[in-house]
């Protein structure tokens, strides 16, 4: 029996090609046809069968319903502030993959701020006045969250120190959501907004400090307000919120104090990598984030980033899950992050939304959005 053909709408699949940055050929691979058939769905001259629509909805990440409609959808541009992969400098492309991950990210930050204003939670984020210093940045930005130094250097492991900033950061209104893209994608995101503002990070191939660092780093155009086009940063605001990020994890008259008494140094040399390694123990911060913090301070040269930066001695002691059984309410809050699933659960709970919808939304079933909820409650 021949596949009941799904009559599309050609144009909106063209659209979604060109949001997704993706090319026919590159569809029709992915959904396993002819080039030339690929071309026909374009055209209108064909129409694909439901299990390659299927395919075609998740090679653009859309749902099905989307290319039946009659009109190219209007919307307006998503933009965000991202952080590159080390090394990149410049305008690029944003690859498929993270233009549908941004976009993801933009609908739940739309559902989340409606959730919040529907239960009257919709005051502006207050965040602190941003500085022409980094440093100066940061200790504000420590003192806003109550963030503790000594219960950082106290902490079990870096993806402790990891926790503890994005719950933080979660305590004062910002989404943070965990996404689980190309070890080579950006390292993370921001997207502002008043009510709702959300970061972002890539855990994929990066050990947990590195996570942290683009935690914070996000943070920094937070501050800003800022709305930049996501192919287009600002090398010297990227910069900025480096040197902000390295600022915050490690304080300046902490780590000369931590120098001079159990280091015995003053300065670290270009290839004393030893040295980098246990600050870096001490802070919970990335060996790249502590070359970086020493150079800025002068207590380093430039060619200790690039030592550090291929060096194999840094890792993970233990996994983010901590060895916990990875249940589904488990694996969802490490995704969405607190903020999210309090917002959709205030909601159902005041009637503002169904518990239907608020299921739909967190990807669960009943059982599984009450022990959300549980688990939610002993966090706090």
């Amino acid at each position: 029996m021949a596949a009941q053909q799904q009559h599309i709408n050609p144009d909106v699949l063209a659209w979604a090609l060109k949001q997704a940055a993706m090319s026919v050929v590159q569809l029709a691979d992915e959904v396993g046809v002819d080039v030339a058939v690929a071309h026909g769905w374009l055209s209108g001259d064909a129409a694909p069968g439901l299990t390659q629509l299927k395919g075609i909805a998740k090679a653009l990440r859309r749902p099905t319903s989307l290319f039946f409609l009659p009109h190219i959808p209007s919307s307006t541009p998503v933009r965000a502030a991202f952080r590159k992969p080390y090394g990149e400098r410049g305008a690029r492309n944003l690859t498929s993959e993270e233009n549908a991950e941004i976009r993801i990210a933009q609908r739940r930050q739309k559902i989340a701020i409606w959730a919040a204003k529907s239960v009257g939670q919709g005051e502006p984020v207050s965040f602190p006045q941003r500085l022409d210093s980094p440093a100066k940045t940061a200790h504000l930005v420590q003192s806003w969250l109550h963030w503790d130094v000594i219960a950082q250097t106290r902490a079990s492991g870096k993806n402790a120190v990891t926790k503890m900033v994005r719950r933080s950061l979660e305590d004062q209104g910002i989404m943070v959501v965990q996404l689980a893209m190309n070890s080579d994608a950006c390292r993370g995101f921001s997207i502002y907004d008043a009510t709702v503002p959300l970061i972002a990070y890539n855990s994929t191939g990066h050990v947990s400090a590195a996570r942290t660092f683009s935690i914070l780093h996000e943070l920094g155009h937070l501050l800003s307000h800022e709305q930049a086009v996501c192919g287009s940063p600002d090398d010297a605001e990227e910069r900025w919120c480096d040197k902000f990020a390295a600022a915050f994890l490690i304080p300046t008259h902490d780590l000369k104090n931590y120098m001079t008494r159990w280091l015995k140094k003053s300065f670290i040399e270009n290839d004393d990598v030893d040295s980098v390694r246990r600050i870096s123990n001490r802070y919970k911060a990335s060996f790249q984030c502590v070359a970086l913090r020493l150079i800025d301070l002068g207590l380093a040269h430039q060619p200790l980033y690039r030592a550090v930066s291929s060096s194999p001695l840094e890792f993970d002691k233990a996994g983010f899950g901590g060895g916990e059984p990875q249940t589904t309410p488990l694996v969802r809050i490490r995704q969405y992050g607190a903020t999210y699933p309090r917002l959709l659960l205030a909601a159902r709970d005041r009637g503002k939304l169904h518990d239907v919808d608020a299921r739909k939304y967190l990807n669960v079933n009943g059982e599984d959005l009450q022990k959300i909820r549980q688990r939610l409650l002993e966090e706090v």
